[in-house]
């Protein structure tokens, strides 16, 4: 059982650039996914059948 035991002391990883930059785009997928999920909301909650799940039309000017 001396291999759970070892004498040599254990450091924590360290971040690297890969681990940061998935951290970073795994918040901004979070962000957006809800302030889109937030507009959709917006934009359809005056209709009649309104739901985040509608499809809107968008006209332009």
């Amino acid at each position: 059982m001396s291999q759970f035991n070892s004498a040599i002391p254990q450091r924590k990883p360290a971040l690297n650039i890969y681990s940061a930059l998935l951290a970073a785009s795994v918040l901004l997928l979070l962000i957006g996914s809800g302030w889109i999920a937030m507009k959709n909301i917006e934009i359809t909650s005056g209709t009649s059948q309104s739901g985040a799940f509608e499809y809107v039309e968008y006209k332009g000017k």
